[in-house]
Parts: C-alpha cells; sequence; structure tokens
C-alpha cells in the first residue's frame, strides 16, 4: 500500500471514530421515542402550569373559553386613563405572546402588522377590566392575565416549562414557536392557534365558528 492510500485508511479511520462518538453523544441527549401527551412527565407538567376549566379567579370569573368574546368585547369598549394605560402597559409587556413570543402581550406581531389576533385581543381586554373596573395594580393584572393565557394556550406554557427542564417540547407534540409562525392564526385557540383575525373561531363556544 502506497504512502498515498496509508493516509487515506488513516483519515477514514479517524472519520468513523468521530462519528461514532456524535452519534452516542446524540442519541444520549436525544428522547428516546416520542412521549405524547399521556406521558407522566407531560401530565405532571400540563398539572403544574395548566389550571383547569372552571377555576375560580381572583377578579371573580371562573377560567373557560366561553369568556372569550367579553374578553375581546372589553378590549374595545373600555377606555382607559393615562394613569390606566401606564399600569396596562407595564404588566402586558412582561409577558411573552404565546402566538409569538418574540413579541409581548403588549402588542403582537399582528399588530404591529396592522391586525390583531383573538388570544392577544382577549388578554388585553381582561388586562383593560382589571385595571379600569377592579383597579388591578401592575402585578396582580399580570399574574391574572397570565393564568387566563395559560388555561386558554396551554401547549405553549406546557412546552416552555418543557425546555425549562431540559425537554424536548416535541417528542411530548408541542413546541413553542408562536401559532403565528406556523400559520394558525385562523385556527381555534383550543386548537393552538390564534382564534381569528376578526370574528372569534372557537367551535367549543356557542356562536363560535368551526
Amino acid at each position: 500500500m502506497g504512502r498515498g492510500s496509508r493516509r487515506i485508511e488513516r483519515i477514514i479511520r479517524v472519520a468513523v471514530v468521530a462519528g461514532v462518538a456524535l452519534a452516542s453523544l446524540l442519541s444520549a441527549s436525544a428522547p428516546a421515542g416520542t412521549a405524547g401527551t399521556t406521558d407522566a412527565t407531560y401530565q405532571r407538567i400540563h398539572a403544574a402550569v395548566v389550571p383547569p376549566a372552571g377555576t375560580d379567579t381572583s377578579y371573580g370569573i371562573p377560567l373557560a373559553l366561553v369568556n372569550l368574546p367579553q374578553f375581546i368585547a372589553w378590549r374595545d369598549s373600555i377606555a382607559l386613563t393615562s394613569a390606566e394605560q401606564q399600569v396596562f402597559y407595564d404588566a402586558l409587556v412582561q409577558i411573552a405572546a404565546p402566538c409569538c413570543d418574540d413579541e409581548t402581550a403588549f402588542q403582537c406581531c399582528c399588530e404591529k402588522g396592522g391586525g390583531r389576533c383573538n388570544i392577544i385581543t382577549s388578554a388585553k381586554g381582561l388586562a383593560a377590566y382589571l385595571v379600569h373596573e377592579k383597579g388591578y395594580p401592575v402585578d396582580a393584572t399580570r399574574d391574572a392575565v397570565l393564568q387566563w393565557l395559560a388555561f386558554a394556550r396551554p401547549d405553549y406554557y406546557v412546552a416552555k416549562a418543557l425546555r425549562a427542564e431540559g425537554l424536548d417540547p416535541a417528542a411530548y407534540g408541542v413546541t413553542t414557536q408562536g401559532s403565528c409562525y406556523r400559520g394558525l392564526c385562523e385556527t381555534p385557540i383550543s386548537q393552538g392557534g390564534c382564534g381569528g383575525m376578526g370574528p372569534v373561531i372557537e367551535p367549543t363556544i356557542q356562536g363560535g365558528k368551526a
């Protein structure tokens, strides 16, 4: 065997060894198969971060998707004073928008583009009601809106919690990638979407189109 052939053989051996090592590393760090939403870890995290339907709230309206039209109507009907507007802003700017979490609940990507999506409009309507009608301060407003969003869009919040534990959300069928960026603007909120950009799209409530 010539010197050139021996050199090529050594390169191949090194490449094979490196490839085996890399494959072992990747297999050790990757989730084993697809766990899914029935997995015990998923169920544990879901129970910890997602309040169930009917949960009592500090403002006296139990959590339910039937609240969507009312919350959205509040956004359109409640006029905030300048002081209330500051509280409203300070609360919502602390919350990542579950439909596009590189933006905040104060102004999601749809609003920056001149539109609006119903999941964020509902959050802003609730915030306006809490600040204007209930006199909520910043922290209480933020916490109440987060509770609503975690209930309405559990997929996003479970995915965030899985990632925080070093787990791959995709292995459990969820993702932290915003619904706007996945083309789900006209998908019901109960199916991980934005609930529409105009009339509410939510077949689980009366009057919400499928």
